[in-house]
């Protein structure tokens, strides 16, 4: 209690001094370079104007905010206004001299010079910041694993730490697990953050020096007088790290060792039906990037789904799988080709080519006729009872009579469309088509392709459905033949004619 009212009564000592100050320049004298610079102009006065200041040696100036505070001695009443500004650059910060109106007077700051300092890794007692990778040397594309560690003494009176992911120029990154503070049983607290660091371009790439903000409490100050006890930052710098990163070989992208093969449902089908081809690569390296992987194949439709890649580490060694699925229909006998890959093999130094075998795929031909989605009543024939052959009876009309035909069958049109309009608008019903009762009849996917399959070309959103069957579940299969009946009930209201050869 005793310190507490003695801070108080220094404090109030104090005042008129800090009152015959009318500006000051708050600026430290050094800085690290490509760090934040705060420097604070604080104007003491009934009417405080600040200068507009944008930029100082060519380096942007931000405002980092304002505070004011207002004190009342023997009855005066006085206002401090604080303004905080932030500058980044990475040499000498020469701030001039700055112009405020106090009260209608010009009142200026002192110029000072805030000298840049480089980077070193921080040495103390109280804690420590360290980077390290796993090698000093690379190819592009090859995983460097980088290790983050940061310690602290355990009596440290810790109010926080700031602390911003890394970014690395030049490296594509994958974060990995992190571990919880170790209890090491020494007088530390270890932290440890790692990534995966994928080179991107050849040249000596540098890594740090990272920061960390360590807020620490003022303990010198007394909890009675500050509602909460005031906090200090310090940088905690780690040390820097070069890496020689070298080129592949020209036209190779992947590095590592991997494994490429295909397979394939069957090698014969008939007309109509679909190949299911799978494609898997897997092994240990970059297979982020590997390229999709295309199939062009004369006369022949491809659907390729997605593609899926699975990653992971064995062995402290990254890779994972790469697997795509197509489904290939063809009308006349085709070859799957060999699908190459190559990459470097870093132990032997050499390019490998590894490759899948092709497919001979034979397909079994049906007859061609036209086919329609309303099926047309068939012709009426006679027969022949001493020849058992069929012909067709053939009647001759005048040109009297095909005008009686024509008037009367037109009435009889007219009257059949009215009376087919009224029943239609009154029951609401749609009429069964053949196709549709097909489509009804089938039980599974591959049965739904057979019957539509004669109907590719005709519609795009039905295109994407047939090709898609050959994948679907059981159940996906039920939903997706409700939403082809509704398409081809749609394509019949359009009057659209889908015709195919099958």
């Amino acid at each position: 209690m005793k310190n507490n009212l003695g801070k108080i009564i220094l404090f109030l000592f104090f005042i008129p001094y800090i009152l015959n100050a009318q500006v000051v320049l708050k600026a430290p004298n050094s800085y690290y370079e490509n760090d934040l610079v705060y420097f604070t102009i604080v104007a003491q006065g009934s009417n405080v104007s600040f200068p507009e200041i944008k930029n100082i040696d060519g380096n942007i100036v931000q405002n980092a905010g304002t505070k004011q505070q207002t004190t009342i001695v023997n009855g005066a009443k006085s206002v401090q206004v604080s303004k905080s500004y932030a500058i980044l650059s990475n040499k000498d910060i020469a701030l001039p001299s700055f112009e405020i109106t106090v009260d209608n007077k010009i009142e200026k700051t002192k110029p000072k010079i805030i000298k840049v300092k480089k980077v070193e890794k921080t040495k103390s007692d109280l804690y420590d910041l360290t980077i390290t990778t796993d090698k000093t040397e690379a190819f592009v594309g090859e995983a460097v694993e980088f290790s983050l560690k940061f310690k602290y003494k355990k009596d440290l009176e810790l109010a926080g730490l700031d602390f911003q992911k890394p970014t690395f120029e030049n490296f594509w990154v994958k974060e990995l697990p992190s571990k919880k503070n170790q209890d090491n049983y020494t007088q530390y607290v270890e932290q440890e953050l790692k990534y995966l660091l994928f080179p991107q371009k050849a040249g000596t790439q540098k890594l740090g020096a990272l920061k960390i903000g360590v807020k620490t409490y003022k303990s010198s100050y007394g909890a009675g007088f500050y509602l909460t006890n005031p906090t200090e930052t310090t940088n905690v710098y780690s040390n820097k790290i070069n890496l020689k990163v070298k080129a592949l070989p020209d036209g190779v992208s992947l590095i590592g060792d991997f494994d490429i093969k295909a397979t394939v449902d069957k090698t014969t089908i008939n007309q109509g039906d679909a190949v299911s081809y799978k494609l898997y690569i897997s092994g240990r390296g970059n297979i982020d990037d590997l390229d999709e992987v295309k199939l062009n194949i004369a006369q022949t439709t491809i659907y390729d789904n997605p593609s899926t890649k699975e990653y992971n580490l064995e062995n402290n060694l990254y890779g994972g799988k790469y697997t795509k699925i197509y489904s290939i229909v063809g009308q006349t006998d085709f070859t799957i080709p060999s699908i190459k890959l190559q990459y470097f093999d870093k132990k032997t130094q050499t390019i490998k080519t590894i490759e899948t075998k092709s497919y001979d795929i034979k397909v079994n031909g049906i007859p061609k006729q036209k086919a329609k989605l309303e099926l047309q009543e068939p012709k009426q024939e006679t027969q022949d009872s001493n020849s058992g052959v069929s012909k067709v009876e053939v009647i001759k009309i005048t040109s009297d009579e095909k005008i009686i035909y024509f008037l009367f069958g037109l009435v009889v049109g007219i009257i059949v469309v009215i009376v087919f309009s009224f029943f239609k608008n009154k029951t609401g019903k749609n009429i069964e088509t053949p196709l549709l009762k097909s489509i009804q009849n089938t039980k599974t996917p591959k049965e739904l392709f057979k019957v539509l399959f004669v109907y590719i070309n005709i519609d795009e959103e039905l295109d994407k459905i047939i090709y898609k069957l050959e994948t679907l579940s059981q159940e996906e299969f039920k939903k997706e033949k409700k939403n082809i009946n509704n398409l081809i009930k749609e394509l019949m209201k359009k009057d659209i004619q889908l015709e195919t050869y099958l």
